[in-house]
């Protein structure tokens, strides 16, 4: 007979609960694996959010590129576009010379005065204190021999002294036969330049033109810029300029110049309807160049009619004359012969 001891040993043991004890759950998984498994999804949810990140980031980058390409394409075409307009303007511009400028000595019946004999009659004209002489020297245009006397007296100020004289020769313009001589002189104590242009008169006596030295203008420069209703007439000297805004903002109809004056407190805008005889004789007047500015600017000088147009800026204005080229006005404008 076997020991009951060794069939104890081979059996599987039971677990007896008594009452009251809590119920076996036997063998437990490891609690590790689900920890592990939320990690693992929050570590798939995070790449997903940097894929989302860059996916984004390279689309604005491709949007930023692609706006930029738009923006640079819409530029050069505008560009293009303003070449071509101004190379039009330029054109029409050129096509408005009716004939060919051929500088040369206006001819007259009447000897120049030689160097000498024109710095002499300058200085004996600026020395005039009689108002009864002054018809002797000068061609007195728009001013009274009161008013000569009264100007020439002006030089005599301290500020206003007379520091040399300069022969200029030949400046033949607007049809009349022309010497000139430079007056340098202080304006307010700055270095200041006045022109004495001399004509001959029908007996063939050269005057010094008054209205030329004094740069007359009507009215006053402090009107000028005020100016709102009627014509006013100045002597600039005038460059090529390229503003086209406000009332004269289309330069295909427009032809812009800077007026410029030694007497006034800021330069003018001038503009010129194209086609029209003022826009012809302004391109004629630059083939004729008359000096050069204190900065080396080549310059001309024209003796102009200018008007206000509603709605321009304060230094806008419509060159609705050309009188003459240079300082010294003739019988006839010098637009009338660009008709």
């Amino acid at each position: 007979m076997k020991s009951p001891g060794i069939l104890r040993a081979v059996r599987a043991a039971r677990f007896v609960r008594a009452i009251g004890d809590a119920p076996s759950l036997g063998r437990l998984a490891r609690k590790w694996d689900t920890a592990l498994s939320t990690r693992s999804k929050r570590g798939a949810r995070s790449r997903h959010q940097r894929g989302n990140r860059q996916r984004r980031m390279v689309n604005t980058t491709w949007s930023v590129v692609f706006v930029l390409v738009v923006v640079v394409a819409i530029a050069g075409a505008l560009w293009i576009w303003g070449v071509d307009q101004r190379n039009h303007a330029a054109a029409e511009a050129g096509q408005q010379v009716v004939a060919p400028v051929v500088a040369k000595r206006v001819v007259s019946r009447f000897v120049s005065p030689t160097r000498e004999a024109a710095m002499d009659l300058v200085k004996q004209s600026l020395m005039i204190r009689e108002p009864a002489r002054v018809p002797e020297f000068f061609r007195i245009g728009s001013a009274s021999p009161e008013a000569v006397v009264s100007f020439l007296r002006e030089l005599e100020k301290a500020d206003r002294a007379v520091t040399g004289y300069k022969w200029l020769s030949s400046m033949d313009a607007n049809g009349l036969l022309i010497d000139g001589v430079a007056v340098s002189t202080r304006d307010n104590g700055k270095p200041n330049t006045r022109l004495a242009l001399l004509t001959p008169d029908e007996n063939g006596k050269w005057k010094i033109d008054f209205d030329a030295l004094a740069r007359t203008v009507k009215p006053a420069w402090s009107e000028v810029m005020t100016l709102t209703t009627g014509p006013g007439l100045v002597r600039v000297v005038f460059v090529k300029d390229s503003y086209y805004n406000g009332p004269f903002g289309d330069e295909s109809r427009w032809t812009c110049y800077r007026l410029g004056s030694t007497d006034a407190a800021t330069e003018l805008l001038g503009y010129c309807r194209n086609g029209s005889a003022q826009a012809a004789a302004m391109v004629r007047m630059l083939a004729h160049v008359k000096g050069t500015t204190q900065k080396g600017r080549a310059v001309n000088r024209a003796t102009l009619e200018i008007r206000r147009v509603e709605g321009a800026e304060p230094r806008q204005f419509e060159i609705s004359r050309v009188l003459a080229e240079d300082w010294v006005m003739s019988a006839t404008p010098f637009d009338e012969q660009h008709k």
